[in-house]
C-alpha cells in the first residue's frame, strides 16, 4: 500500500470480466492513449504468447484508478508489454490520479522498468535516468491537399524530388501499385524475409526470430477488434513488392511498425513513395493521425507535423531497489554523457544492442546466442 493506493499483479487469467471492463474504460476515457499499444486487447493478444505477461493494477478507496500491461523479468524488473515491439508504453492511469509512475513500480513490489517510449504524464522534464525523445506524427487532420501543401513549403528540395522519382517510375515500369489493405500471405512473408535480411545486413538482432514474436504477429493479422487491428500496406512497380509497411490501428492513429523495401528498387525511394501514398489514403479511412515512432530515420522529417514526447531509458522505484547491475548501468550511461564521441558512441551501441536482445530473448542461453552472435560479428 503507497498513501490511499493499493496494488495487485495479476495474470490474464487472473483479470476477471468487471476489471477488464474496467481497465477498457480507463484506456477510453482519455485520449492520449488513443494509440493501439495501450489497447487492451493488444495487451491480451500478447499475454497468450508470453507467460512473463503481468497487469499491475492500482486501486484508490477501491476504485481501479491505473493498470499497467508488462512483461515481469528476473529480478523483478519490468519491460514494456511487446517489447520490443512496443514502441509507447506504460500505465494507464485515470485523469485525476496522482500516482507517479516510481510509486506504482514500489506498489507492485517491483524494483524497475526499461522504457523505449514510455509516456509522460505531465509536460515536465525527463526525470534522471530517461531521456526525453519524441515520436514523429503526421496530423492529417485537416486533410491530405492542406498537409501536403504545408509539408511543400516546409521542404520543397524533397516534394521535387519525389516528383522526379515518380516520373522515373512512370518510365521504367507499366505501373505503380499501391494496397491500402492487403492480407495476402505473399505480401506478409515477403515483409518478414526483407526485414531479416535487413537485420543480417546491419548486424542488428533478429527480434522475428522467437516463437513468441511470429505467434504474436499471425495472432494481430487475424484480429479485428472494436478499435485495434493489423493493416498492411504494399508498394509495387508492376508485379513486384518495391516497399511493405505493417501497421497497428487504434480509432484514429496508425502506428508504422515494421517497415521494408526490396534493396534492388533503392534507385526510386519505395519507402518515401509508400509514405506517401499511404497518407494520402490515410483521411479516407477516418484516421487523422500516422505515427512514425521514435527514430532518425530521414524520411520521417519530411512527413512530421507534430511530435509526441516520449521517454527512454530505466525508471527505477527506489534508490534502494537499484542493485549493483542497475549503478552499472546507470554509470554506463553517464559515460555515454560525458566521454568522448568516439567512445560514447560504442558505448550506446553496445547498451541498445543488449537492450534489444533481452527484450526479446526469454531465456537466459537465447539471450547468450544473441550476445554472442552479435560479438562474433562485431556488431556490438
Amino acid at each position: 500500500m503507497v498513501g490511499a493506493f493499493t496494488f495487485q499483479v495479476l495474470t490474464r487469467r487472473q483479470l476477471g470480466s468487471d476489471l477488464w471492463r474496467a481497465y477498457t474504460a480507463l484506456r477510453d476515457a482519455r485520449p492520449i492513449y488513443d494509440n493501439p499499444f495501450f489497447d487492451p486487447e493488444f495487451a491480451a493478444i500478447v499475454a497468450d504468447v508470453r507467460a512473463d505477461t503481468r497487469f499491475g493494477l492500482a486501486f484508490e478507496h477501491g476504485d481501479l484508478v491505473g493498470v499497467w500491461p508488462m512483461h515481469v523479468r528476473p529480478g523483478d524488473w519490468a519491460r514494456p508489454i511487446g517489447a520490443p515491439f512496443s514502441d509507447a508504453h506504460g500505465p494507464i492511469l485515470s485523469a485525476d490520479c496522482g500516482l507517479t509512475e516510481e510509486a506504482f513500480l514500489a506498489g507492485l513490489g517491483l524494483a524497475g522498468f526499461t522504457g523505449s517510449g514510455l509516456l509522460p504524464q505531465s509536460w515536465s522534464a525527463a526525470r534522471p535516468g530517461l531521456e526525453r525523445h519524441g515520436a514523429h506524427l503526421s496530423d492529417l487532420s485537416l486533410g491530405w491537399d492542406v498537409f501536403l501543401a504545408e509539408q511543400q513549403r516546409a521542404w520543397p528540395k524533397h516534394f521535387k524530388k519525389m516528383r522526379r522519382l515518380h516520373r522515373n517510375v512512370d518510365r521504367d515500369f507499366s505501373e505503380l501499385r499501391f494496397a491500402w489493405d492487403d492480407h495476402t500471405q505473399l505480401s506478409f512473408d515477403t515483409l518478414i524475409e526483407l526485414k531479416q535480411r535487413q537485420f543480417e545486413r546491419t548486424g542488428l538482432h533478429d527480434v522475428l526470430k522467437p516463437d513468441w514474436t511470429r505467434a504474436m504477429l499471425d495472432r494481430l493479422r487475424q484480429h479485428e477488434g472494436r478499435r485495434l487491428r493489423l493493416r498492411t500496406v504494399v508498394l509495387r512497380y508492376d508485379d513486384e513488392i518495391a516497399a511493405v509497411e505493417v501497421n497497428l490501428q487504434s480509432d484514429r492513429v496508425l502506428h508504422g511498425w515494421l517497415t521494408a523495401f526490396e534493396p534492388r528498387f533503392a534507385a526510386y525511394s519505395p519507402g518515401n513513395m509508400l509514405v506517401q501514398e499511404m497518407l494520402q489514403r490515410l483521411p479516407e479511412g477516418g484516421l487523422t493521425h500516422y505515427d512514425a515512432g521514435i527514430g532518425l530515420d530521414h524520411y520521417k522529417r519530411h512527413y512530421c507535423n507534430l511530435q509526441q514526447p516520449l521517454d527512454v531509458g530505466v525508471l527505477c522505484a527506489s534508490r534502494q531497489s537499484s542493485g549493483a547491475l542497475r549503478r552499472a548501468g546507470a554509470f554506463w550511461r553517464q559515460g555515454e554523457q560525458v566521454l568522448p564521441d568516439l567512445i560514447s558512441g560504442a558505448m550506446a551501441r553496445v547498451r541498445r544492442r543488449v537492450d534489444q536482445i533481452a527484450a526479446a530473448e526469454l531465456s537466459a542461453p537465447a539471450r547468450m546466442r544473441g550476445l554472442m552472435s552479435a560479438l562474433a560479428r562485431r556488431h556490438i
